[in-house]
């Protein structure tokens, strides 16, 4: 039989057709018939119900067909003028009118998917049936989605980091399949596929665990329903063509688990019990989900060395026992993040073990930076793309982005263009505020919702790992007509348009030339301190992952010590590009504004953009007179020529008018700044509820200004600073003997290295140290110092600490420490040193003063009465200006 046969009732639109044709079809009676197989999958009935309700709509009348299936079935096969999808093709799918009848072909159930919503997109936007249409077409990249944080802002649960049960009442969205059906159904109109869910250990959330029943952290009610829920969530989202994955870390455990078995929440090495664990709830996890994939974080908790022994003595195993369970030999694909753990170890260990393995690595630190020349980046993706299934890159934390609108497509396009020369297979993509979902910063009642607020920036990732191939003019009319659609008239939707792309490139440039851009530390849109300004790379980690994100160019450091040495400039420059992006920033606001009179609908969210656009102004001016009054003062370190200092006086000031205005906007329009609320956010001071508003930092600014004046004042009275730079005698020293074990003693003064096991000398010593007996140890820190004084003294201690105003002491009583002097000893390659003081009774002591690195530079009678104050004679050493923090301090 070559024609399908059909009978009407009332009951369906939807036609079946039998593959054998032994029996009629039954079909509604509707005026234009869709027919899918009588075994077609969840998904091709999903899409043919999407077509039928975009018939409906538009009330198309005819006695034409549409047909979907998949292009190998006999029954598609027929139509011999259907094009032929290449060799291997998968999502793909192939449209095309013959006769009466307009075929919708895929290669697989997703390809069917995707064509007839092709389908239903034209005739929603022709309002008919294409006359003549013949459209192939497939996707870019293989994976592409989004991730859902099961995770809050703060650390609530026992302290453990990334641990979060799941809870009505920590995750109300979880249980809200209304919610979930909108967000699944954004997912599927941008045609993405995979869906990731983050957490630390989510196992005992989803899972009874009859083996280890002493793990359950909830009550049995609490466990069922979130079963039911994630069975309702897996299948609604594969019925859209999407995958489910639930991250887990490593090596974390369920805290009732651990608490029974003595052990701690988080292992850094494994144990036997914990690798049995493991691999027990991984096979469960298989068992129960056999359509949810796992991703997997190796590191933080873990020794990095350690991820071999995991994945090889427990995921793996478990997955296979999971697969024995339900009886199947096809392995599902599991995705590996590179994220602290030796990837390379792991990956060579893993393969052959386990052959479906895909890898996920960070594009991006926690900020968006205005580059596709990744560095050290694009290497570790090259490497993953030749020894995984499919490289995915995660864009990951969005913290100098929020909590502003943004969104530029041309960036995001290119930037897909980049992935699809590299390799790289797959996008993850994170929401512009992670740490809240699914909530928008805005202070609006009700709250607004991530997906509809931030709308351009999902559909732009998505469209591009579609396609990013496409022509930038058409691209250009496309995203006009997107914003007309929300706001009324191609007018108002170019400049919008035009607003989104002149603010895109304005934190996301900027940031690299003057903070950091790896870690979460840093919340951009609350400012910089002068300290972190002048010495951005004190508060970050460690070097090599400060620059592995940056584009080329100079940081403030380099452009100073180019200008003072008169020496040319490379590439972008801190004070160039401030200014740049000021005046970009300038234009988009003044674009927002220009499209009012246009503006036909959405009115208030129309205002929340013009807002927007003027906060990012502000503080691109902000940082603009910040950043050029951070060289001022960072050149009179070289030269102490004040002019700089009454350059640097105004600049700063404006700086804080700047940020009183932005304080006053957003003070109406924003309940904080920034999603993550817990301690790790360092920058511009440590993360809280109450560090977290422009109002809460405005005060700090104040505070720094009325400081640098003082000093300012200070430095211009002739008396005071001849008395500051008069040389000053060495205090008489209190001998000390070292016990065997405890470091090493040494004399302060230039060349001397200031730990037995590190590069860092001496170039030049103030003249109270030049000459003192101190001790040394190790660059590691974490050992206690013994010794014995022969009479009460006090220890001078100069603290190396990277992310550390001021480098303090830490795990030690603050109250018995006092800053002695500032820029007392001159590092090479190292800011200098501020030397603090505390007292120490006769006899023996043992000094610990905790992790991090530090050098004892002496001991003087407890009796001497020390005044703090500045050394000015330190020189700058090797491009490192002296420490000016004291210009901005009380």
């Amino acid at each position: 039989m070559h024609l399908l046969t059909q009978a009407r009732v009332r009951i369906r639109s939807i036609v079946a057709f039998s593959l054998v044709f032994a029996a009629p079809a039954i079909v509604m009676a509707a005026p234009v018939k869709v027919v899918v197989p009588e075994n077609a999958s969840p998904r091709e009935r999903f899409g043919a119900d999407r077509l039928q309700a975009a018939l409906t709509a538009n009330h198309i009348e005819s006695d034409e067909r549409i047909v979907l299936g998949l292009r190998s079935l006999p029954a598609v096969e027929k139509y011999k003028l259907l094009p032929q999808l290449w060799p291997g093709a998968t999502e793909a799918f192939v449209i095309k009118r013959i006769g009466n009848q307009i075929i919708v072909a895929g290669s697989d159930p997703s390809g069917v998917l995707y064509g007839a919503l092709e389908l239903a997109d034209r005739i929603n936007q022709m309002h008919t049936l294409p006359k003549e249409i013949e459209f192939i077409d497939h996707p870019a990249l293989k994976l592409r989605g989004t991730c859902i944080g099961m995770q809050k802002p703060e650390i609530t649960y026992e302290d453990a980091q990334y641990d979060y049960p799941y809870t009505p009442k920590d995750f109300p969205f979880f249980y809200d399949k209304a919610e979930w059906t909108r967000y699944l159904d954004m997912m599927v109109r941008q045609r993405s596929n995979t869906l990731y869910l983050w957490n630390g250990h989510p196992f005992t959330s989803l899972l009874k665990l009859p083996k280890y029943p002493e793990a359950q952290e909830m009550s049995d009610a609490q466990l069922n329903q979130n079963i039911e829920m994630m069975r309702w969530i897996t299948a609604e989202a594969d019925k859209r063509g999407i995958w489910l994955l639930q991250g887990f870390y490593n090596l974390h455990l369920s805290h009732a688990y651990a608490r029974a078995h003595h052990l701690p929440y988080h292992l850094v090495n494994p144990t036997p019990e914990a690798i049995e664990y493991t691999r027990y709830v991984i096979s469960e996890f298989i068992r129960n989900y056999p359509n949810v994939g796992l991703m997997m974080t190796l590191g933080e908790a873990l020794s990095p060395h350690k991820g071999v022994e995991l994945m090889t003595q427990a995921i793996i195993p478990g997955v296979k026992d999971g697969m024995k369970a339900l009886g199947t030999t096809v392995e599902p694909p599991i995705v590996l993040r590179d994220h602290a753990t030796d990837i390379e170890d792991v990956l060579k260990a893993s393969k052959p073990l386990y052959g479906n393995i895909d890898t996920l690595s960070k594009w991006n630190g926690e900020s968006l930076t205005w580059t596709n020349d990744r560095g050290k980046v694009l290497d570790r993706f090259k490497l993953l793309v030749e020894n995984s299934n499919v490289a995915v890159s995660n864009v990951h934390l969005l913290s100098n982005l929020e909590p502003f609108r943004w969104g530029d497509p041309d960036f995001v396009r290119e930037t897909l263009l980049n992935y699809q020369r590299i390799g790289i297979g797959g996008v993850h993509l994170y929401p512009l505020r992670y740490w809240d979902w699914p909530n928008a910063a805005d202070k609006t009642e009700p709250l607004l919702y991530q997906p509809e607020r931030d709308w351009i920036w999902f559909e732009a990732w998505a469209r591009y790992a579609w396609n990013p191939n496409r022509d930038p003019q058409k691209e250009r009319a496309y995203w006009i007509q997107e914003f007309a659609q929300r706001f009324g008239t191609s007018q108002a939707g170019e400049k919008l348009l035009d607003a989104y792309t002149l603010a895109g490139p304005a934190q996301p440039r900027l940031l690299p030339r003057i903070g950091i851009t790896e870690g979460n530390r840093q919340a951009f849109a609350l400012g910089m301190t002068m300290p972190e300004l002048i010495d951005a790379k004190r508060f970050g980690p460690a070097e090599t992952l400060w620059t592995a994100n940056a584009p080329a160019g100079e940081r403030l450091y380099d452009y100073v010590n180019h200008e003072f040495h008169h020496q040319p400039h490379q590439g972008e420059t801190p004070t160039g590009v401030a200014d740049t992006v000021t005046k970009g920033a300038e234009q988009a606001y003044e674009a927002a504004k220009a499209a009012a009179p246009y503006v036909k609908r959405n009115k208030d969210e129309y205002d929340r953009i013009v807002s927007d656009m003027q906060c990012i102004w502000l503080l691109m001016q902000f940082y603009q007179a910040k950043t050029h009054a951070a060289a001022e003062v960072m050149l009179f370190g070289y030269d102490k020529d004040q002019q700089h200092l009454e350059k640097a006086d105004s600049l700063l000031a404006s700086s804080v008018e700047f940020f009183r205005q932005l304080t006053a906007i957003t003070d109406k329009t924003y309940r904080n700044a920034a999603g993550m609320q817990t301690s790790q956010r360092q920058i511009p001071v440590r993360g809280g509820p109450k560090t977290n508003h422009w109002r809460d930092l405005l005060p700090v600014y104040e505070k720094e200004l009325a400081a640098f004046r003082s000093r300012l004042k200070s430095m211009n009275d002739p008396a005071a600073l001849a008395e500051a730079q008069k040389p000053v005698e060495r205090p008489p020293q209190v001998a000390f003997q070292l016990e065997p074990g405890s470091g090493e003693a040494f004399t302060v003064k230039a060349g001397e290295s200031i730990f037995p096991d590190g590069p860092q000398q001496i170039a030049s010593v103030a003249g109270e140290l030049d000459g003192m007996h101190g001790i040394r140890v190790s660059s590691k820190g974490n050992t206690p110092v013994r010794f014995t004084l022969d009479k009460p003294a006090q220890v001078l201690v100069g603290f190396v600490r990277k992310g550390v105003n001021k480098a303090g002491p830490q795990n030690a009583d603050a109250e018995n420490w006092n800053i002695v002097l500032t820029n007392a000893v001159a590092l090479k390659g190292a800011p200098a040193l501020t030397v603090w003081a505390a007292p120490l009774s006769a006899g023996r002591n043992e000094l610990d003063l905790g992790r991090g690195s530090y050098v004892i530079l002496g001991f003087i009678p407890q009796e001497t009465k020390v005044k703090a104050r500045i050394n000015f004679s330190t020189a700058s050493v090797d491009g490192e200006p002296p420490n000016l923090d004291w210009m901005f301090e009380d």
